[in-house]
């Protein structure tokens, strides 16, 4: 493999990292939820909501439990699934809510679903490109970011 895009926490030996994006993170819910009404939600408003997220090891599933902890609560999980497609579908059916990157929560018109950025997460995520090769890995980003700068 000469690249991967990754969560730019994760620390790759020897391989070079080129920042590409940060996004926010996102409630999801159902079109019918109490959340329709809100522009943005908090952390705490999500803390007492039955919760669907990734099995472990998931970097966004172990931000939640981070973010939560870091307000002494404890996430109310009702269900761990393997795939989005799962979990959305999850949420779709009124089962809970899920937290998504940005760019997830920005696809998903089609679901009957809704999203909103919540205002105090803690962190954004960040992709980055990691590659062995400094060259080629100067050469992907370049690429890569050329029409998004």
């Amino acid at each position: 493999m000469d690249a991967i895009l990754v969560d730019t926490e994760y620390n790759g030996k020897y391989l070079k990292k080129f920042e590409l994006f940060s996004e926010s993170y996102y409630a999801v819910f159902p079109l019918n939820h109490r959340f329709n009404n809100q522009k943005t939600v908090r952390l705490e408003e999500l803390c007492k909501e039955p919760l669907i997220i990734h099995q472990s090891p998931c970097d966004t599933r172990k931000h939640i439990i981070k973010q939560m902890d870091s307000l002494g609560q404890k996430p109310n999980i009702l269900n761990e699934l393997d795939f989005s497609d799962f979990i959305l579908g999850s949420v779709s059916s009124g089962m809970g809510v899920t937290i998504v990157p940005e760019l997830i929560a920005n696809n998903i018109g089609h679901l009957n679903l809704s999203a909103l950025p919540i205002t105090n997460f803690g962190r954004n995520r960040t992709i980055s490109l990691l590659s062995k090769n400094e060259r080629l890995g100067l050469k992907l980003h370049q690429t890569l970011t050329k029409n998004y700068n």
